[in-house]
């Protein structure tokens, strides 16, 4: 966002382009979920649970959504960010990314096995129950046991039909919410698609049974949706934690509307390659009526949030916390420093080119629009933007210097 901000082209900041708003907006929001994910989890952690599904769903989508955003950051700084040298702070970043989506569990398996495949069974309020009552020695016990869940499990279908049938044919105007306010249709929205997920998710069991793991696009899709409902829960949490500021209602908004665009195409996407079709017609029928209708953001939501990247103030730094501000002269610190002095010198560039005189501050103190010592302080802004935008150049010297040496081994010659 500082980047953006202080980068012009044509005169302009680039981050006024709009397809530069575009990456800048989803940057926003990301930072804005992930760190509501995290407080979410950890919160969890620190209460004494150990939420090994949870802990699937945030490992995984944190890191493909960190490569979203550093694939965004490097498209808005150009240049900048592939000449390699000490002055590129993105560089090195964008080589990790692999790291983090592969280690402490490859997402591929994490997102096709792990998150749906055992967050069926272990969420489920009774299919653990009927394995137990299955591997029951005593054959009294285990008719017993076994018939108890199975009649509850069947409640239980019923109710989750009934709950989706009213929350998608009102368009979540009948769901539940848990509290008024702005977001209320936002927690209505996860009802309906809750009670959607759980219905499908029957569905599923009914008609694939123990294939259902083995079938791994579609658990991946059924679980996508529950990785969305967490994280969509954790931003309407973080919202209300904050005290609903009215400044981070773009961030919230731009969130839930991408997630429940997710959500209803990954729904969509069960039902198109699920193998019995009548049941998929059902399934569809009463999850999404009207078909795939959430389409993400819209312009003004993704652009407001680029917005709050490239101004200074408190929302800014709600969406970096913990973010390392750079010292003594480092890329990150003359970044920083050239943002605060663009912003400082903004309202004489203003009044400038109110008087006629664009960009020459020379003209402009010549015709007493400017002081002495404003036009000093645009000279030091236009020094530090020249400083934060440069990149590294090296010498052929330098280069040799630095280059691997490899000894030969005879006599050790260069």
């Amino acid at each position: 966002g500082a980047y953006a901000r202080i980068r012009e082209q044509f005169g302009i900041p680039i981050g006024k382009f709009e397809g530069v708003q575009e990456r800048l907006g989803r940057l926003a929001g990301i930072a804005y979920e992930l760190e509501a994910a995290r407080r979410l989890t950890c919160a969890g952690l620190d209460q004494g649970h150990a939420p090994a599904i949870v802990s699937a769903i945030v490992k995984s989508q944190a890191t493909y959504r960190m490569r979203t955003a550093v694939d965004d950051a490097m498209d808005v700084h150009g240049g900048k960010a592939i000449i390699d040298g000490p002055l590129n702070y993105m560089g090195n970043v964008h080589r990790a990314v692999p790291i983090g989506i592969t280690v402490e569990g490859a997402n591929i398996l994490t997102r096709s096995l792990i998150i749906f495949g055992q967050g069926a069974i272990r969420a489920h309020p009774h299919v653990l129950a009927e394995i137990a009552a299955l591997q029951e020695p005593d054959e009294k016990v285990a008719h017993r046991e076994f018939d108890r869940a199975f009649a509850a499990h069947i409640g239980h279908f019923i109710r989750s039909f009934g709950r989706s049938w009213v929350r998608s044919w009102s368009g979540a105007r009948l769901a539940p919410a848990p509290q008024s306010g702005v977001n209320q249709h936002y927690f209505r929205q996860l009802s309906r698609y809750s009670a959607a997920l759980a219905f499908t998710s029957e569905i599923a069991m009914l008609a694939l049974g123990g294939q259902l793991k083995r079938r791994e696009s579609i658990s991946a899709r059924l679980g996508d949706v529950l990785s969305e409902l967490y994280l969509l829960s954790a931003v309407l949490k973080r919202y209300r934690d904050e005290g609903e500021l009215k400044d981070d209602q773009p961030l919230v908004r731009w969130c839930c509307e991408s997630g429940f665009a997710r959500i209803e195409a990954a729904l969509a996407g069960v039902f198109k390659n699920f193998p019995v079709r009548p049941l998929a017609w059902i399934a569809c029928a009463f999850t999404l009526p009207l078909g795939v209708r959430r389409r993400g953001p819209v312009d003004a939501t993704t652009q407001a949030c680029a917005d709050l990247l490239m101004q200074r103030g408190a929302t800014r730094d709600r969406l970096t916390p913990g973010v390392y501000p750079g010292r003594d002269d480092d890329a990150i610190h003359r970044l920083e420093r050239a943002f605060e002095l663009v912003h400082l010198v903004a309202p004489l560039k203003r009044k400038m080119r109110e008087a006629g005189h664009g960009d020459d501050r020379y003209a402009a103190a010549a015709a007493g629009v400017i002081a002495e010592g404003e036009s000093q302080r645009l000279d030091e802004a236009d020094n530090a933007v020249l400083a934060a935008i440069v990149v590294d150049s090296f010498t052929p010297e330098e280069l040799v210097e630095f280059a691997p040496v490899k000894k030969r081994a005879a006599g050790g010659a260069r």
